[in-house]
C-alpha cells in the first residue's frame, strides 16, 4: 500500500488535492463518523476497526501527507516508486537508525545566535542520509540515501521548547 493509495489520490494530485485526502482519510478514521453516510466513495485503504491498530494507521497518514505535501520529499518517494517499481507498496526501509547514531553538525552563520544543524549517517554503499532541523520538525522519517536508492527510517522524538 503506497502513500498515494492510503490517501486515495492519483500520482499527479495537487497539494490542495493531498490536504483534502489527508483531512477526509482522518476523518474516516474519527470514532464519531465512521457512519457517516457523507462519507461514501472514501476509499476503504485503512482499518475501521475499533483495535489498537488506529493509532498506528494515523501515524502512517501523517507520514503518507507530511512525505506527498513537501515537494522535495514527494520527489524522492516518487523517484523511489518509479525506481523500484513498488507502486503497490511503497518505500520498504533498509534499517531502522536512531538519529543518536547520526553525526550532528552545527554551523553557525555571521549572527551568533544564527545555528544550522544537520544531521549525516554513512550508507552501506558509501553515500550518506542527510537530515535537517526541517526534516525533524516536519515530522520526516523516511530517508533516502543521495547516492543509490537505499531507504532507512529515523528514529527520534522532537522535543518542544
Amino acid at each position: 500500500l503506497d502513500y498515494y493509495t492510503l490517501l486515495g489520490i492519483s500520482r499527479d494530485a495537487s497539494q490542495g488535492d493531498i490536504k483534502h485526502a489527508y483531512h477526509r482519510t482522518l476523518i474516516q478514521l474519527h470514532p464519531d463518523k465512521r457512519a457517516n453516510p457523507n462519507l461514501a466513495g472514501v476509499p476503504d485503504t485503512i482499518s475501521r476497526s475499533n483495535d489498537d491498530h488506529s493509532s498506528v494507521d494515523i501515524a502512517l497518514i501523517k507520514e503518507a501527507y507530511r512525505t506527498l505535501i513537501d515537494p522535495s520529499s514527494r520527489g524522492t518517494y516518487d523517484a523511489l516508486l518509479t525506481r523500484e517499481g513498488a507502486h503497490e507498496r511503497g518505500p520498504r526501509p533498509a534499517q531502522f537508525v536512531s538519529l543518536e547514531e547520526f553525526t550532528e553538525v552545527t554551523t553557525r552563520g555571521q549572527d551568533f545566535n544564527d545555528e544550522k544543524h544537520e544531521w549525516f549517517y554513512e550508507c552501506r554503499c558509501g553515500g550518506e542520509y542527510r537530515m535537517v532541523e526541517q526534516d525533524l520538525e516536519s515530522g520526516r522519517h523516511l530517508v533516502g540515501c543521495q547516492s543509490c536508492s537505499e531507504v532507512i527510517c529515523v528514529g527520534y522524538e522532537l522535543v518542544e521548547d
